[in-house]
């Protein structure tokens, strides 16, 4: 694989320049000597707003006796799509990739959908952030090591997961039950992700997806220009965008993105990478030339690779600095 700083340069006009990854990468190391089975524990409500339950979906793995594993590191996989969530979801990348069978334990978390004028940011951050203080608050009856937590989504569930590295000085977005865990994950596994929705719609508010206007407060037409619209929320736009709350103590990061994206634009993966290497913070950017906006980004097993080899060295050196 190409070192990460070749992975992402700027080209002669400006522009951010991919260089190539080869899909021949080996395969992650698949465990090792014990594979786990699977104890699924499906619709735990985690919060209620309102008369709703709000829901996530675990799968644990368990010993040949069928006993949970215990003090397995927590994989969260958010679901959504322009912030629209409904049921639970089954783990999405982490199962799909085994990690179960690896001793992980994965939650797959769904949150309140995207309701103009109704339910806007923050309510779908405050959502993800109660389902880690959650899991962690039963991280004993659920054979979870709540000091080895990820969370990952792609697009709209890219952001949510990323706003899980904020810091957990910053308490803006802790509300409800749990408020003495953490809700800052370990790892944030970020794809295609709108980082920083202000310098989206100050250079391109004509390019940001609908969704972004709705959760700011806003609505994207055409009746006047798109500037117009975006200006008064641009104050929200930074609120909610986790490039704002960058400094050395945001979780480490690792970003996945397609270079032919044209609905989140590579820069903002890009300018999110910048702005966490410059604080400090232990950071990866891997850009896909052949790809527009998925979740798809390079063939699985390449994707698997990546991921996991980030998130393990980081467990890794939780552990060591624990001990």
């Amino acid at each position: 694989m190409e070192a990460l700083e070749r992975a992402v340069g700027r080209g002669a006009g400006g522009g951010f320049v991919a260089a190539a990854l080869a899909s021949s990468v080996a395969s992650a190391q698949d465990a090792a000597a014990e594979t786990f089975g699977t104890k699924e524990v499906k619709d735990v409500v985690y919060k209620v707003v309102d008369g709703r339950e709000i829901k996530l979906n675990l799968f644990l793995p368990t010993k040949a006796d069928g006993s949970l594993a215990g003090n397995a590191p927590l994989l969260i996989d958010i679901v959504g799509g322009g912030w629209t969530s409904g049921a639970p979801g089954d783990g999405g990348f982490w199962r799909a990739c085994g990690a179960v069978e690896r001793g992980y334990a994965v939650a797959s978390v769904s949150h309140r959908s995207l309701e103009p004028g109704k339910l806007v940011f923050p309510a779908q951050i405050e959502d993800v952030k109660a389902a880690v203080r959650f899991l962690r608050a039963n991280a004993t009856e659920y054979g979870i090591d709540p000091n080895r937590v990820a969370a990952t989504g792609a697009s709209s569930g890219g952001r949510l997961a990323s706003m899980l590295g904020v810091p957990n000085k910053v308490k803006t977005f802790d509300v409800g039950d749990n408020l003495d865990q953490s809700s800052q994950v370990q790892v944030v596994v970020n794809l295609c992700c709108s980082a920083d929705m202000a310098f989206y719609l100050e250079t391109a508010p004509e390019q940001a997806p609908d969704p972004i206007y709705v959760a700011l407060g806003g609505a994207k037409t055409n009746d006047k220009p798109f500037a117009e619209q975006a200006a008064p929320l641009m104050e929200n736009a930074r609120r909610y965008s986790p490039i704002t709350y960058v400094d050395a103590d945001f979780s480490p990061t690792i970003t996945l993105q397609g270079v032919l994206d044209h609905l989140i634009v590579p820069s903002q993966s890009c300018l999110f990478y910048e702005a966490l290497k410059r604080a400090g913070v232990q950071t990866e950017l891997w850009l896909d030339n052949n790809v527009g906006h998925t979740a798809a980004i390079f063939p699985m097993e390449t994707r698997k690779k990546i991921v996991f080899d980030f998130v393990e060295k980081v467990f890794g050196e939780s552990q060591s600095a624990a001990k």
